[in-house]
């Protein structure tokens, strides 16, 4: 990553405080991205240096030969992954000195992303002191990333919302990635009730595409993908294939439906007593079902339906948007969709949308490495086309050998165990 010296962020400190300025072809001086966990490099759970380093904005930076500052976390990171348990917020963590590296932080930041991030949020929600919120996970995330320094400089400091401190940094080119968090953490957690209306994400997207306009950068916006394009979601058959057990004796055993969705919890929890053959207790009449006794274990078809339906909805408005405020379209949701049909060729290995299938890192929906490097692959060769730029592609065999969600690859298939061998 290209680390601007003294001389960098003093010409930073002074493009801050200039005038905006018009633009007719592709400035990459000033890159920046407004997003939320994906676009941050969140991956295996939190947000930390190893995957930030990999995030798809840090390698397009690498090719344009441009500076791309980031809130780089130390291990073991900070954020909590949805779908999983939330841990209390304790900074520094284990193994952990100023949480952020390096110390003292950049005067600014680029990538701008937040784990966690709701497209409302990015309008609204600021950094707030003290630093650490141990209460609330996600007001620390923000402080530290938006909030440092100046949460710890001293009074009367700007503390921006996201959408702001892109402003702030008087942008030639923006990235916006917002919206998957808005569709994920309803689906993860099985209730359509949380999903945003599409005529508030409407007038949402459309005031942030305005506000940031304004600078008068060019400006690339990104459709969201389908959760259920990722291996957070295991219908029967995979499961049938990653434990071994026929469908009809795990809708029997565990009282599932043929058409609900295992989450990683639940493939684990299912794969461990299949395994163990401790399942005696299951065939108890007062056991109702695997979701009723053990929450967070599966996702009906019903959410499947209703999250789909509202991505393509909230999609249609990203797309209206974006042409309404002459910014360009890179469309995420369709590679999600072609890596879950087709897989991903890198080397001699295809990286599939399987549980560990080596395109998505452990917490099953944002990519590893890879998947960022297929991203930015993407959107270079988007922007060279549009821009008649020349921008070079990453190797992404050579970023395939180091990447950690690549190195695991499906369960075999193992003979089947029937009801019968497992009582």
């Amino acid at each position: 990553m290209i680390k601007p010296g003294l001389p960098v962020l003093l010409a930073l400190a002074a493009l801050v405080s200039g005038p905006a300025r018009a633009q007719t072809k592709l400035d990459t001086t000033q890159f920046i991205v407004v997003g939320e966990g994906l676009a941050a490099g969140m991956a295996d759970f939190a947000l930390r240096d190893v995957y930030q380093e990999k995030s798809f904005g840090a390698q397009m930076a690498r090719q344009m030969k441009t500076a791309f500052p980031q809130p780089l976390i130390e291990a073991p990171g900070i954020g909590n992954a949805p779908g999983f348990t939330e841990l209390p917020t304790h900074l520094p963590g284990t193994l952990q000195g100023s949480v952020r590296t390096p110390f003292p932080p950049y005067l600014f930041v680029f990538n701008l992303s937040i784990p966690g991030q709701r497209l409302a949020d990015a309008l609204t929600r600021r950094p707030t002191p003290p630093l650490l919120h141990q209460r609330d996970s996600q007001q620390t995330v923000i402080n530290m990333i938006l909030g440092y320094p100046a949460l710890i400089v001293g009074k009367d400091k700007p503390l921006w919302t996201q959408v702001e401190y892109a402003v702030q940094m008087n942008p030639t080119f923006l990235i916006v990635e917002l919206g998957y968090y808005d569709v994920l953490e309803p689906a993860v957690k099985d209730d359509p009730r949380l999903l945003p209306d599409v005529a508030t994400f409407r007038t949402n997207f459309t005031t942030l595409l305005s506000r940031l306009k304004d600078t008068h950068a060019q400006m690339l916006v990104m459709t969201i993908p389908d959760p259920f394009d990722t291996p957070f979601f295991n219908p029967l058959p995979a499961v049938t294939r990653l434990v071994g057990t026929p469908q009809s004796s795990l809708m029997s055993i565990f009282k599932i439906r043929q058409d609900d969705l295992l989450t990683p919890y639940g493939l684990m929890l299912v794969g461990n007593l299949i395994l163990s053959k401790n399942v005696e207790g299951f065939n108890n009449p007062l056991f109702t079902g695997l979701s009723s006794f053990f929450p967070g274990t599966v996702v009906s078809a019903a959410t499947r339906t209703a999250v789909r339906s509202r991505v393509t909805a909230l999609n249609t408005e990203i797309v209206t948007a974006a042409r309404a405020a002459g910014a360009n379209v890179y469309d995420l949701a369709a590679l999600f969709s072609r890596v879950r049909a087709q897989g991903l060729q890198v080397g001699g290995k295809t990286l599939t949308a399987d549980f560990l299938g080596g395109f998505y890192s452990l917490d099953s929906y944002y990519p590893g490495a890879v998947g960022h490097g297929v991203i930015a692959n993407e959107v270079l060769t988007l922007l060279n086309t549009t821009y008649k730029t020349s921008f070079p592609l990453l190797d992404i065999a050579k970023i395939g050998a180091d990447d950690p969600a690549g190195r695991f690859t499906p369960a075999s298939v193992r003979k089947p165990i029937t009801k019968g061998e497992l009582q």
